[in-house]
């Protein structure tokens, strides 16, 4: 009994790892921006991961070869998941706290969702509609913030990461074309490669700012790239191996929770009442959304079932039919 629980335990402690890792990125950020601009930093982050991901795709198991007629679909994907994703990020985080940043991107989930409404012209039900609607409250209440703030671009930050997000849908619906054909790995590999690719000549913008980093930023920017870039990419995999997806977005929902842990731990940053509701009211939009799609899930595997159970039966029926026919 214990050794089959062995497995199950494994994977929850992977994914939570690979959330915690996701979660303190925000604080590394911050840490390494004191001698790294912000898109230099995404750059010898990603150089740093695609070095990492290009020694594991050698490997005998993720050695594949990028097909012809995929290349095209791994180069959008390496354009917006990785060079617009993280230079968008990395410069908003300049002006928004980094509890702040992590609760808004909590609610990306909720972006994806309504972007393939859009896209795919699928219909949504009242309860996604309802949700939608409530992690946008709870945006529009983290968003808001007095005139001081304004000017130091704040609200700029957030509207960038907000922009992010719907940039991170993109990635996700290109990713879903090519996901099941390649490795994990090797297709994080030429994804991050073709991204980091498009991010080079970007540095060069913040030449005049480039200095010599410190122990701790150097360190934060090593962090960046191994840890959360590579590390935490294999730890969810793994998880996702013995666990449910459903189960895995659920715990998705603790990457807010640990970010505003680690900002206030680490960074010394307040939980301000503003940010305690908007990021409940965001997290409550997006659980509703989860449970949602659960119950629908649920609903068309038993629909698939019943329907499978009545055609058994129409065609246990005829075959008994059949030999009285022939008679």
């Amino acid at each position: 009994m214990s050794q089959q629980n062995r497995p199950n335990a494994l994977s929850i402690v992977s994914v939570l790892g690979a959330l915690i890792l996701w979660s303190s990125s925000f604080v590394a950020i911050k840490f390494a921006y004191t001698t790294y601009p912000p898109i230099t930093l995404a750059v010898v982050r990603f150089i740093v991961a695609t070095l990492i991901l290009g020694a594991l795709a050698l490997l005998p198991k993720n050695r594949v070869k990028l097909e012809k007629k995929d290349i095209f679909t791994v180069v959008v994907c390496g354009l917006t998941g990785i060079m617009l994703y993280a230079v968008l990020q990395n410069i908003a985080m300049q002006w928004t706290s980094a509890s702040s940043a992590t609760l808004i991107i909590a609610s990306y989930p909720i972006i994806t969702l309504l972007m393939e409404s859009l896209i795919y012209k699928t219909k949504l039900s009242v309860v996604k509609i309802v949700a939608i609607l409530i992690a946008i409250a709870g945006v529009v209440i983290l968003s808001y913030v007095k005139s001081d703030a304004r000017v130091e671009g704040e609200l700029l930050g957030i509207l960038l990461l907000i922009i992010a997000g719907v940039v991170w849908a993109v990635y996700n619906f290109m990713t879903k074309k090519v996901v099941n054909r390649y490795p994990p790995v090797t297709l994080l590999f030429y994804t991050t490669l073709f991204g980091t690719i498009f991010m080079l000549p970007l540095a060069l913008i913040e030449r005049a700012q480039w200095q010599a980093p410190t122990l701790i930023s150097f360190s934060m920017m090593m962090f960046l790239g191994v840890f959360c870039s590579v590390i935490a990419f294999l730890l969810y995999n793994h998880g996702l191996k013995s666990m449910a997806p459903s189960t895995v977005t659920s715990m998705l929902n603790l990457v807010p929770i640990f970010g505003v842990f680690f900002s206030w731990l680490l960074l010394g940053e307040q939980v301000t009442l503003r940010k305690f509701v908007g990021g409940a009211i965001v997290i409550f939009g997006v659980m509703l959304s989860v449970r949602n799609n659960r119950a629908v899930a649920a609903a068309d595997a038993a629909s698939a079932i019943e329907q499978e159970v009545q055609l058994n039966l129409v065609q246990g029926s005829v075959s008994q039919e059949e030999p009285v026919v022939q008679q």
